[in-house]
């Protein structure tokens, strides 16, 4: 028991390290501090009222409100909210958030290396004190792009596991949660670790394909809630903002990234995976050239300029190359090699933290006026009015118009309410209800009272009918087994080979001695 527990106690105390600064002086003013201030405490305060999953946030843009959450992944805000709803302020929760994210992917990790047998106590403290898992935190304040790094390891522990059944179990949830986690990262995840890794297995192992398929296809239906909403709705917002400039990954490569944080570290991690030569090398060479734009023409294909950023990628590359890393004894040439390059990110990245840890905030302000993102104002919105600078919107001239779920109209004419445009709205007069149009809700209006009633989308309805259907078929693979169990002590009963489970041991603290296989 002790001696299972002692990786777990250690990789606690290395991530109480990597984020004790912010623990004293922050969190810092990162680039998302706004929104992570503003989005775990709607969460909490949410979930402290039994409202697990509150897409609409009614305070945001002055109180014009907002669908953030049909569109943006709720995952981290679960965490953090979560966290603020059982009493803890919102710095300590968005700090203990970031724990939780960077000690999972610590245990992740581990659990990976310790199916391979490839020291995974120290590849997991490498991963977790890796540089851009550091930047996302201190400088980026990714809250929802760290969950990534949690998911990695358990999509490849999964995929290692193919054919049997539990393999498939744990791709669909693993691939489910990076997807409720971060969208534009499943996305990368699926080309560049994925698909190199499963048909790496079918190569080997041509029965792994139909789980892998069922596996993938059942992270979609568990994810449903959050993807057809996110999918099918992005007419209703400001998309355009999502890849404005230097919001689309084509415009991004190692001429306009700094170098001493990205092309250093892609050159670093690739160092420490070439002695492998193993398909991790492969994988974090590759994905470390497109991270900095070296491999032509990949972010001009339409839906991969739309994650904004190549070098959210790095999440991937740091993945495989500790990986790679942990398959041999490195030189002390390589140690020294890496040493030099990897001194620049963390500089650079040490830097920026420190003084977004010591720059003031008017969290005063922010309360204020809640200036959330501007994609998700409504469409036809007057994008003229958001500031290029910090991307807050001005919304001063519509201070003075009705918010309320309730307005008295006194003689014929438009009404307009100081209410953002979306379609769970909807605008009633004696029982039926009155067309309205956006931006801001407006509709023509004769003397009488109407209310703004909430109605449920079938987008929402749907999605969380065939999360439910997936949910509901997770289970019964859980469970079915061991009814065939019973029945296959029957000799007219044989179940399919490919699902079937074989005795298996293991466990975060025991490893299998299996090297370098995938």
């Amino acid at each position: 028991m002790v001696r299972r527990a002692f990786p777990i106690l250690i990789l606690v105390l290395v991530g109480v390290a990597a984020l004790f600064p912010s623990f004293l002086w922050g969190p810092g003013a990162t680039h998302s501090h706004q929104y992570n201030y503003m989005w775990t405490a709607h969460f909490g305060e949410q979930m402290a009222a039994g409202h697990l999953y509150e897409r609409w946030l009614p305070r945001s843009f002055e109180g014009l409100g907002s669908p953030t959450f049909y569109f943006y992944p709720p995952l981290a805000y679960w965490i953090t909210g979560g966290i603020h709803a059982l009493g803890a302020s919102i710095f300590q929760s968005i700090n203990l958030g970031g724990l939780l994210l960077v000690l999972g992917s610590g245990l992740s990790m581990y659990a990976w290396l310790a199916e391979r047998g490839t020291r995974p106590l120290t590849g997991a403290i490498l991963y977790m004190l890796a540089p851009y898992h550091l930047y996302d935190f201190y400088v980026r304040g990714a809250l929802a792009e760290m969950t990534a790094f949690l998911w990695l390891p358990l999509i490849a522990l999964a995929i290692s596991w193919l054919p049997r059944r539990r393999g498939m179990l744990l791709l669909a949830a693993s691939y489910a949660g990076l997807l409720i986690g971060h969208l534009p990262l499943a996305l990368l995840t699926g080309l560049f670790l994925m698909a190199p890794l499963v048909v790496a297995k079918i190569w080997r192992d041509r029965s792994s394909l139909p789980p892998a398929i069922l596996g993938s296809a059942l992270a979609v239906l568990l994810a449903a809630f959050y993807l057809l909403p996110a999918m099918t709705l992005q007419d209703e917002v400001s998309t355009a903002m999502l890849w404005g400039t230097d919001y689309r990954a084509s415009e991004w490569s190692i001429w306009t990234s700094s170098f001493e944080l990205f092309p250093c570290l892609a050159l670093a991690l690739i160092l420490l995976a070439w002695p492998a030569q193993s398909i991790w090398t492969g994988i974090a060479v590759v994905t470390a050239l497109a991270s900095v734009g070296l491999i032509p023409f990949l972010w001009h294909i339409s839906v991969l300029d739309k994650v904004q950023f190549p070098w959210r990628a790095f999440c991937i590359v740091e993945f495989a190359a500790v990986t790679a890393l942990m398959q041999y004894r490195p030189r002390p040439l390589i140690l020294a090699a890496t040493g030099v390059l990897l001194l620049f990110p963390y500089a650079f990245g040490g830097l920026l933290g420190a003084a977004f840890l010591r720059k003031p905030v008017d969290y005063a302000l922010i309360e204020r006026i809640e200036p959330d993102a501007p994609e998700y104002l409504p469409a036809g919105f007057d994008l003229s009015r958001v500031r290029e600078n910090d991307h807050w919107t001005d919304v001063s001239r519509w201070r003075d118009l009705p918010r309320g779920d309730h307005v008295r109209v006194q003689r014929d004419g438009p009404v307009v309410l100081g209410r953002s445009a979306f379609p769970i709205w909807r605008v009633m007069r004696d029982g039926e209800p009155v067309p309205s149009d956006g931006p801001l809700m407006h509709f023509d209006a004769r003397p009488g009272v109407y209310h703004i009633e909430r109605v449920k989308i079938w987008q929402e309805r749907w999605g969380a009918a065939i999360s439910l259907a997936g949910l509901m078929f997770l289970m019964l693979s859980l469970v079915l087994p061991r009814a065939i169990s019973l029945l296959s002590k029957f000799p007219a009963y044989s179940p399919l080979p490919a699902l079937s489970d074989r005795p298996y041991s293991g466990g975060l603290g025991r490893s299998r001695a299996s090297g370098g296989e995938l």
